[in-house]
């Protein structure tokens, strides 16, 4: 199942990824679990990623004002998905899915390397995003 679950992903990704660039494998990366050695471009995800104390169309405002920050929006589906290119340091494609929980909302981080670019470390991005979204000023 996992690796119909891993295909399936990477169909997907091959579709909505930036730049024209299709992923050249399907790697699940939860909680930072290293990538296979040797392994440069690909997917990884950290499901469940963080959680913010906020609903998801106030998250969701928040995380495009992130985004400005990070890189560029390149694709949404307020209050739920946002597809980000994010710029230096990270260099990749990042996909934030939010599922409301309990008065608050669960993020999801899915990234990609882009233009050849190794694939940054899922945490790194993650950490990148938290900090962010506490920097932001929140009504």
């Amino acid at each position: 199942m996992q690796r119909i679950n891993e295909a399936a992903d990477a169909a997907l990704l091959a579709v909505d990824t930036p730049h024209g660039d299709v992923p050249t494998s399907a790697e699940s990366v939860q909680h930072g679990a290293p990538r296979p050695e040797g392994s440069t471009s690909g997917i990884a995800r950290d499901v469940p990623s963080f959680t913010v104390e906020a609903l998801p169309a106030e998250t969701f405002e928040a995380m495009l004002v992130v985004a400005s920050w990070l890189g560029e929006v390149l694709d949404d589906d307020p209050p739920y998905r946002l597809d980000t290119y994010l710029q230096e340091p990270f260099d990749c494609w990042c996909r934030l899915d939010v599922v409301p929980d309990a008065g608050a909302s669960t993020v999801s981080i899915t990234i990609g390397g882009v233009d050849g670019a190794p694939t940054p470390d899922v945490i790194a991005v993650r950490d990148a995003w938290v900090s962010n979204l506490n920097a932001v000023d929140w009504p």
